[in-house]
């Protein structure tokens, strides 16, 4: 036995022969497989060992090597080189740091993209964007990445991109859980979140159930075996002359029996029941979190949560520094694949629970959203998601989550933060215009549009209980959760342009004009009033209402800095204020000026915790 290690897993070598022999890869094939068993053993405590043969998928190949393109899934390896090579090609624009660990111990990898000559980061208005946090929800990562690449492709050569960067500030994480991602990428197993161990089943053992592979196609999916006529639980759909598509019947109705794709490692009945990882990092933030049980059976509870606020290291990272980088107006953290543009409130009615104010910046942007990717759905979480499917949404029941990002992002941090879930390009047609989409019809746009490709052939195996079985259907990786390679071009760059709005809509104050003016002697010794005008060039005010509530903010400010040697001070409490978007403001200063040489001159400042600082130099008039 030979140990070797990969990211995320201890990979223990065990000369044992696969399922199935090799089959032939290449796009739209069987993906390739590695001949030997590997054992993966996930950090923690365990109970029980997993088996899971590595896969190296067409999908995730370049298509040259080397060189940037959306039509493939970038490995974790691969998203890590790229960043070293942008920090290394663009060392004016890109800071690259380690935010954090992973549950297995990774190196989590972010960003900082803007033009250093132009002002520190920090100074400047920001957005933060991550994607991966869930494992197999990779078109979020993919987004996250096409977004930087975007931005480093085109500054210097367009406009707009060259002031975004020289402007502000972007935060880009694209892989946040890089454990369960690279799970996902290179083995047939797929999990919701962490690789943290949980007990999914509570029968007191962790990850002791996962599926299996059994076909050997490299695909967790549904096995099916002929065992005669009336005695099976579904039949070969009619509707498909190929014969891929299964039907459920009423048991002893038909002539195959389907079961998920695995087997009973525990014998307690159930297949597939426990499988690696249970924890939601997007139920683990700190805002309005609950727990997964509670004592009275009676309270509410949340599937997922975690052991406590932040329990996980992924999540926890992104909260330290979102708080610690106040700076930040707007975020995104992405998954897949309602699709939908979905935002807070999480556990209550909008009308209700959000400032009127704040509401109507999120209203616009989820128009704007709607109008660049398309996608059917954008709203709030607790009522637009909840009864989204519903024949009649506003008869329907919303429902809560808790311990959600974009709740936190806003009632804790006061900014406009998505959770958005990325369209996959498009799985279904209503063909017959019945108001419901059958699996057939599901499969006859698979075939228009895809070529078929996102349905698996049904191919044998050898099952421990069953014997020979055929295992196959929708592709769960490249179909169920994430689009073909062949649209993710389109819908990951789609979604960059929705969060380039955001970033276009931060606050940015800049002063439009100074002046001084002589005034009479007062009470308070004044001898010049000062104008500045003020103008927010954003969209989104340098404050929501509930950045003020929750003082994650302070007021903007106006203050002037003399020549050295000069008298000239400001009489009286510097005024504070904050600036609506795209609002021109006009602040009063009462000053005394000092009638000294170096008093002829200052510079005015202003400062501003989301809208950045500006400055102008201001001559006194006599």
């Amino acid at each position: 036995m030979r140990v070797s290690i990969l990211p995320g897993f201890l990979c223990v070598t065990m000369f044992a022969a696969p399922v199935l022999a090799q089959r032939g890869g290449g796009r739209g094939g069987a993906a390739p497989r590695d001949t030997v068993k590997r054992v993966h053993i996930v950090p923690g405590k365990r109970d029980g060992t997993s088996v899971f043969p590595l896969t190296n998928y067409p999908e995730t190949q370049p298509v040259v090597p080397g060189q940037m393109d959306f039509r493939h899934y970038h490995t974790s390896a691969e998203i890590e080189e790229w960043m070293r090579k942008w920090a290394a090609q663009y060392p004016n624009l890109v800071d690259l740091y380690v935010v954090g660990k992973s549950f297995g111990e990774r190196d989590v990898w972010q960003m900082t993209l803007t033009n250093k000559a132009t002002g520190k980061h920090t100074d400047k208005p920001a957005a933060f964007f991550d994607g991966g946090r869930h494992a197999g929800e990779i078109s979020g990562t993919e987004s996250s990445l096409y977004l930087a690449w975007h931005l480093l492709e085109n500054y210097g050569k367009d406009p707009v991109i060259t002031r975004i960067l020289d402007d502000k500030a972007v935060y880009i994480r694209p892989l946040n859980n890089p454990d369960g991602s690279d799970m996902y990428r290179l083995t047939a197993q797929s999990n919701r979140s962490t690789v943290r161990p949980y007990d999914d089943d509570g029968d007191g053992l962790l990850d002791e159930d996962p599926p299996e592979d059994v076909n050997g196609d490299g695909y967790i999916t549904q096995l099916r075996k002929f065992v005669g006529a009336g005695k099976g639980n579904a039949v070969i759909d009619s509707a498909d002359a190929k014969g891929r598509l299964m039907r459920f019947v009423a048991m002893g109705q038909g002539d195959y029996m389907v079961y998920p794709e695995g087997w009973d490692n525990d014998k307690d009945g159930r297949i597939n029941e426990d499988g690696i990882g249970g924890l939601d990092l997007h139920r683990n933030y700190p805002y309005n979190w609950h727990p997964m049980t509670e004592a009275t059976g009676r309270g509410n509870t949340q599937f997922g949560a975690g052991e406590y606020p932040l329990s996980e290291p992924e999540t926890r990272s992104v909260v330290l520094f979102t708080l610690a980088h106040p700076n930040i107006g707007a975020a995104n953290s992405m998954d897949t694949s309602v699709p939908m543009h979905l935002r807070a409130p999480s556990s209550c009615e909008e009308s209700e629970c959000f400032y009127p104010q704040d509401l109507k910046v999120y209203q616009h942007f989820d128009t704007v959203g709607l109008r660049i990717t398309g996608y059917p759905w954008a709203g709030d979480v607790y009522r637009t998601y909840a009864t989204r499917g519903a024949p009649n949404p506003a008869l329907a029941d919303p429902q809560a989550l808790f311990g959600h990002g974009p709740e936190y992002g806003y009632f804790s941090l006061g900014i406009v933060w998505y959770g958005d879930e990325i369209w996959n390009g498009g799985r279904e047609k209503d063909y017959n215009n019945d108001g419901r989409i059958d699996n057939y019809e599901v499969l006859r746009y698979c075939d228009e549009a895809f070529n078929g490709t996102c349905m698996l052939p049904w191919t044998k195996g050898i099952h421990p209980e069953h014997g020979e079985v055929e295992g196959g259907g929708p592709n769960p990786k490249f179909w169920g959760q994430n689009s073909p390679p062949s649209v993710l071009e389109k819908w990951a760059g789609n979604q960059a342009k929705f969060n380039l709005e955001l970033i276009k809509a931060l606050p940015k104050l800049e002063i439009v004009d100074a002046t001084t003016t002589p005034v009479r002697a007062g009470a308070d010794s004044a001898t010049h009033e000062l104008k500045v005008t003020v103008r927010n060039q954003g969209f989104i005010p340098t404050a929501l209402e509930q950045a003020k509530r929750t003082k994650m903010v302070r007021p903007d400010q106006v203050s002037i800095q003399p020549a050295a040697g000069s008298a000239t001070r400001v009489v009286g409490r510097l005024p504070q204020f904050f600036v609506a978007g795209n609002e021109t403001k006009v602040i009063t200063l009462r000053l005394r000026v000092g009638a000294g040489e170096a008093d002829k001159s200052f510079t005015v400042h202003l400062n501003s915790t989301r809208g950045g600082q500006a400055q102008r130099p201001v001559r006194v008039e006599r």
